[in-house]
């Protein structure tokens, strides 16, 4: 028998840190800094901000630094925080240390010392992939700059920061310009690239980002390859959460690159009024080239957009009088070849629809074509801009009923279906992808006769209101005032410290709260700061409630506890970070919740600086939800006008959101369980459609959101695992409306800002109801 001696490996001896760090404090309230490990320069940390000791603030170092981009050194480890001059002043001593190691980061700074530094090391730019070949950022420039994109070493694209975002938190937020661009798309072949910028005179931009790209997307690609089944599934969902798009300017080649399917065939028999004689000639050349060979037309001379309802009754009882569906169409419309085949089949699959309409194509001045992509039916939308009533079809017995009001234009003869249905959404179906093309409207007389037109169907259905011609940009557009009814409306306000914003907030709605006649619930959640208590103590004298509740911080929570102690009929939940500018918002607000089967309302919000902070919801970008317009100042029309006109969204942020307590209660509130921060209000809007409720978006409702001035960013590095667990269970719970936002058109980008390019792939095309998927039950703790 033989022995080996068997002896313990030495440890390797471990390397120690080498840190390098800077910290200063610039007059604006701005902390920035950076920290790495010389020997491992990949490493990133979490650093906790203090004052006085105290922790109040944490960021990840992962911020690129513009003077660490030399050749060797670790550029992407700075970080910036504002902190609030309030907190500055009360303070002796500010510093930085590693989280959980306590090592310092650079210089504790004395505060009482007065000589705060004025180097700044925040990020001047940022440059962001968005999936695809899609990227958008930004630029500290007070002109508009024209940037050169640059993928591994070559020029490849022109980039124009021209228009406006909002970057930096609180105290230091600003406006830059911003850009979004797309790389070309022999870029999407599977390898990992890496692109970045440079200013026209040659200089490098201090930002990059790496990104990888599918032709047709990962599960385009698998399904091409062949043979890897069991990865579809993974492929989707990279899709879902890494989507691609192209810039709206590549429609023509999108739609020559992802073709509607061929419809199927169809005996239905179809008549077809043309409404109008400029233009005609047109339309009525279209009609000989189309697949669907059974059809009669039928040309009714007059003004643009008017309606001779003799003319049509006879044109029905005469040449069309084995039609049992009958296309109508404005002189100059030019059908896709496939129209009227899309448009039999549709009615085929789905016989109990009243009527249906389809996306247009806009030909501009220069001869491109633009797409006209559509919601799925959208009843406000319909009665302020009118949108689907310029190619439509619809039932013959339903058209005979309608016509009995006698309409004298299209706007009428479209919403005279809903005379007596009202603003009923589960009979009206649309066809995504462009039917026709429309011709130039005349908007001012097309607003006219939109006002008239909605102003009689809402008279028809006993609604009080008043209809005003609006100027619109690509549509007509009118502006409906439904009247109020006395209600008892109390506006909910959650806060904590932060007593200039509550103050600013309460002076600035006061005018409106007066108006309307509504009280104010100020839900006070572990205030400590003695001037805050003391002016929270003093609001019952002016005729605020109070209600204090204990307790992290859970928004869900404080608007449920804040419902169970009110009787009123409508609550309006706004926050503590809102300032008003004008008395009418709120009053604006109620008349949307006038019809009974709206169920929210959300408001305009934009930044300090104009930029467009809210302007509703998008389900689906990146499979989440998204704010529109984020890339807009306020007075921008926003595509398709729909910053000019009210409008239909799957869900609009509780920051200003107004909601029956009836309807709040019969949904059971917001989910404390699982949505305490982010996402309840979504959750709640998507509950509130469930049950047969309408969301809608008012751009004439307009205040000013310093979002998250509040609480901070949810991106935050002690935030970021709730933030996470709320988005996915979002994910979990309206998966599927996720992928099929019905108020969204499937042709359109699901990637970045939302209306900002066009899907690749697109989604599915199908014809749709304004309807919505089931949610999911998902247990808790799961």
């Amino acid at each position: 028998m033989s022995m080996s001696r068997l002896s313990r490996p030495q440890p390797e001896p471990s390397i120690r840190p080498k840190l390098v760090s800077r910290l200063e404090l610039a007059h604006d309230g701005t902390l920035s800094g950076f920290v790495y490990d010389a020997h491992a320069p990949e490493r990133r940390y979490t650093v906790e901000i203090l004052l006085d000791g105290l922790v109040f603030s944490t960021a990840y170092a992962d911020a690129f630094v513009r003077g660490l981009s030399e050749p060797g050194l670790q550029a992407s480890c700075g970080f910036a925080v504002t902190i609030e001059p309030d907190l500055l002043r009360a303070a002796r001593i500010l510093e930085a240390r590693l989280a959980n190691l306590g090592t310092l980061v650079g210089q504790p700074i004395d505060l009482e010392s007065g000589r705060a530094s004025l180097v700044d090391l925040r990020k001047t730019c940022e440059l962001r992939w968005l999936g695809g070949l899609h990227f958008q950022g930004w630029i500290d420039s007070e002109p508009a700059l024209f940037l050169e994109a640059i993928v591994d070493g070559e020029a490849v694209a022109q980039v124009h920061a021209t228009a406006w975002t909002h970057v930096g938190e609180a105290a230091a937020h600003r406006n830059a310009r911003a850009f979004d661009f797309h790389v070309p798309q022999r870029f999407a072949d599977g390898r990992v690239h890496r692109a970045s910028l440079r200013r026209e005179d040659g200089e490098p931009i201090p930002t990059t980002a790496v990104f990888v790209a599918f032709p047709d997307g990962l599960a385009g690609m698998i399904d091409a390859l062949g043979g890897y089944d069991a990865e579809r599934l993974r492929g989707k969902l990279y899709d879902q959460l890494i989507p691609a798009s192209l810039p709206l300017a590549d429609y023509v080649n999108w739609r020559d690159r992802f073709p509607l399917l061929a419809p199927l065939a169809s005996g239905l028999s179809l008549a077809v009024m043309i409404a109008g004689a400029a233009g005609a000639e047109q339309t009525l050349a279209a009609l000989e080239t189309q697949t669907h060979e059974s059809w009669t037309a039928g040309l009714i001379d007059g003004e643009p957009l008017s309606v001779d309802t003799d003319a049509l009754l006879e044109f029905l009882d005469d040449a069309a009088s084995d039609a049992h569906h009958v296309v109508i169409a404005m002189a100059g419309v030019v059908l896709e070849p496939n129209a009227l085949a899309r448009i039999a089949a549709a009615f085929d699959a789905y016989p109990d629809a009243i009527a249906l309409y389809g996306d247009l194509d806009l030909l501009a001045e220069d001869g491109r074509l633009w797409p006209l992509a559509f919601p799925a039916f959208d009843y406000e939308r319909m009665l302020e801009q009118g949108y689907c009533a310029h190619l439509f079809a619809v039932r013959r017995d339903a058209l005979l009923t309608g016509l009995e009001t006698r309409p004298d234009n299209l706007y009428r003869l479209f919403n005279c279906l809903l005379d007596h249905l009202g603003p009923r959404q589960d009979n009206i179906l649309h066809l995504p992808g462009a039917l026709a093309t429309l011709p130039k409207l005349d908007r001012t007389n097309a607003s006219h006769q939109l006002a008239a037109a909605s102003q009689m169907h809402l008279d028809a259905r006993a609604v009080s209101a008043d209809v005003t011609p609006q100027q619109g940009n690509l549509f007509p557009a009118v502006r409906i005032g439904r009247a109020v009814s006395r209600q008892r409306v109390t506006v909910v306000i959650p806060t904590r410290d932060r007593l200039p914003l509550l103050r600013t907030c309460l002076d600035s709605i006061a005018p409106a709260v007066e108006r309307c006649r509504a009280d104010i619930l100020v839900v006070d959640n572990d205030s400590v700061d003695p001037d805050t208590i003391a002016y929270l103590a003093d609001l019952p004298r002016r005729g605020v409630r109070t209600l204090r509740v204990e307790g992290p911080f859970n928004f869900a929570r404080l608007n449920n506890q804040a419902c169970a102690v009110l009787d009123s009929d409508v609550l309006c939940l706004l926050n503590n970070d809102i300032e008003a500018g004008s008395d009418d918002w709120l009053e604006e607000m109620l008349t949307r919740l006038a019809e009974p089967d709206v169920g929210a309302v959300g408001a305009l919000l934009t930044w300090p600086g104009g930029v467009v902070q809210h302007g509703g919801v998008v389900l689906g970008m990146n499979f989440a939800a998204t704010h529109a317009f984020t890339d807009r100042f306020a007075d921008d029309p926003g595509f398709l006008d729909q910053l000019l006109v009210t409008h239909g969204c799957s869900a609009v942020t509780a920051a200003c959101l107004a909601t029956r307590r009836s309807d709040y209660l019969s949904v059971g509130g917001m989910d404390e369980a699982r949505f305490a921060v982010a996402f309840n209000d979504v959750d709640y809007c998507l509950r509130l459609r469930q049950a047969g409720k309408r969301i809608v978006f008012t751009p004439h409702a307009k205040l000013v959101h310093a979002e998250s001035a509040s609480r901070g960013a949810d991106d935050r590095a002690d935030r970021r695992g709730r933030f996470e667990r709320e988005l996915n269970l979002l994910r979990a719970r309206w998966g599927e409306w996720l992928n099929e936002d019905p108020t969204y058109n499937p042709q359109l980008s699901r990637d970045g800002i939302p209306y900002s390019g066009l899907a690749w792939p697109p989604g599915p095309r199908a014809p749709r109801y304004n309807h919505l998927e089931p949610a999911r039950e998902v247990p808790l703790g799961f």
